[in-house]
């Protein structure tokens, strides 16, 4: 891989960690003339490091990747205490 292209996927690797994205025009635009198996290889080194490839913003899932615990407390915040699987046993016990 050319200097030039390693930059350029380094600058948006940066971009998509402060974004949590980057669109998959741009990235193909960089790596169009790689051998396929090396585009897919830059493809799966960004989804390791937690940046999705979407084809416009709107595509792009803020919770895609949460951990189980992040999501029962995000869901334990939305709960309005009623439906057993999501009550907050640490603030029920303290009513």
């Amino acid at each position: 891989m050319n200097k030039d292209i390693s930059n350029e996927i380094r600058k948006l690797a940066k971009s998509g960690k402060e974004n949590g994205f980057i669109l998959i025009s741009e990235l193909d635009e960089i790596i169009k003339d790689l051998k396929p198996a090396d585009q897919q290889y830059i493809r799966d080194g960004l989804e390791e490091l937690k940046i999705q490839i979407v084809r416009t913003p709107k595509d792009y899932d803020e919770f895609k990747y949460l951990t189980g615990e992040e999501a029962i407390r995000i869901l334990q915040s939305l709960s309005d205490g009623k439906t057993k699987a999501f009550v907050n046993e640490d603030t029920d016990e303290e009513s």
